[in-house]
This record gives C-alpha cells, sequence and structure tokens, in this order.
C-alpha cells in the first residue's frame, strides 16, 4: 500500500475563480487574511510527465477516483528545485517531495526523467519516487505550467489563489496543436486536514466548487485548442 507521512496528507478543495471576480476575490482575501502567510505570493512553476499513452491525463480526463501525478518544480528563478509525487484519492492528496539538482531550461526541449539528481544525501524519497514512476515504464515531460500564487493562512488551512496560468509544450514531448496557451480564469484552492472547510471566507465569495486541474485544463487546450475550464 502507498503510504505517506501523516503530516503530508491533506483534503483539498479547488473554487472556480471567474476573471471578472478574481479583484474581488483578491481584495476579500487580503482584507481578511493578507500577509497571513510568510510568503505572500510568487510565481510557481512545474514540469509535468506522463506516459505515452498519456496514463496521467487520462485518469484525470476519465475522473477516476485516484490520480497520479510526476512533475518537477520551481518558484520564478529559472530553475526547478523539486520532485514531487502527487497523489489524490477523491479530495486526500498524499504527496512526496525530494530536492533535486537545480534544472534550468536551455531550449525548448523538456528535461528527461532519468536525468533528474538528488541534491540530498537522504534520497530515500528520490527513490520512492522514481521506483514509483519506473511501474508506468518510460515517462517524458509534456507540459509546463506556470501561474502568479497568492498564499494565506488561516490556522490549519492553507489557501492560495492561482492566476494567469500559462501552458506550453516540449519539442521533446508531445505532438501538440498548440505550443502555448493560457487558461482563461483562476483557481481558489483550501488545503486542510478537515473533512470539509468550514470558512467565512467561502459565505463571502460564494465560488462555485469544481473538480480542477491545470494539468488536465492545459493540456487540453494544447491538444485540442478548447480552452473552457468545465
Amino acid at each position: 500500500m502507498w503510504k505517506l507521512n501523516v503530516h503530508q496528507n491533506y483534503n483539498e478543495y479547488k473554487f472556480h475563480v471567474a476573471n471578472e471576480s478574481l479583484a474581488y476575490v483578491r481584495n476579500v482575501l487580503d482584507s481578511l487574511h493578507g500577509h497571513s502567510d510568510p510568503f505572500p505570493e510568487g510565481v510557481v512553476d512545474s514540469i509535468y510527465y506522463d506516459t505515452s499513452d498519456l496514463a496521467f491525463y487520462n485518469q484525470c480526463l476519465n475522473g477516476d477516483p485516484m490520480k497520479t501525478k510526476f512533475r518537477i518544480r520551481g518558484y520564478g528563478d529559472g530553475a526547478f528545485h523539486q520532485m514531487h509525487l502527487k497523489r489524490k484519492d477523491l479530495f486526500t492528496v498524499a504527496k512526496k517531495k525530494q530536492k533535486i539538482k537545480p534544472v534550468v531550461l536551455k531550449d525548448s526541449s523538456g528535461p528527461v526523467w532519468n536525468s533528474l539528481a538528488s541534491a540530498e544525501d537522504d534520497i530515500e524519497n528520490f527513490i520512492a519516487i522514481t521506483s514509483e514512476a519506473e511501474q508506468y515504464g518510460p515517462i517524458m515531460p509534456v507540459i509546463r505550467v506556470k501561474y502568479h500564487r497568492y498564499r494565506y493562512r488561516v490556522l490549519d488551512y492553507r489557501i492560495t489563489l492561482d492566476t494567469n496560468v500559462e501552458v506550453s509544450g516540449f519539442d521533446n514531448g508531445l505532438l501538440l496543436r498548440e505550443k502555448y496557451g493560457v487558461l482563461p480564469d483562476h483557481v481558489l484552492e483550501v488545503k486542510t486536514v478537515d473533512p470539509r472547510p468550514h470558512l467565512p471566507l467561502l459565505g463571502l465569495i460564494r465560488l462555485p466548487q469544481i473538480s480542477y486541474s491545470k494539468f488536465l485544463l492545459g493540456l487540453n487546450l494544447l491538444i485540442t485548442g478548447d480552452s473552457r475550464c468545465f
């Protein structure tokens, strides 16, 4: 059975933020919880990997209760510093992370998965993540997802507002209809150990709860040209 340390498990709820509602939602968040996170805003930059038959994309597309994602992540400095394995079972998320030797893109090709190397002497998570990936066969870089994130904290709640989501493909990845696109809307995410979020904030902004995957929506846009969020 696939397990993580207890403190790394949480429930994740997502809410649709239409472009015309973004300014209002930001104002409410800043008024109630401004400067509550030590890193209040910044760029999040991820590269997602998938199999040649898009096993992980199809998990999302088919609405499978269990979804798996492999990615590397950076935070706006032009390099990618972490490797992630994220597994989601309905609303419950389990995640493994590992620091990797910085990866910098030099052209329009994505980093080869097997070229990634741990930046730490403790490689337990690195072995766990790469071993899990090997069970699916070779995986390749399929999409880069880059956005601006606003962060807030309320007790054990972590609230993020992800805006201006840009997506792009790679020359050594999938054959795509589009090489670049921008998702039309934004997403508010609430992460908590509680089985349901209880925040006055949600009553004020009254956003529809949705199933929202930047990975899925970004690939939909690049593969089909369809930019609808849901």
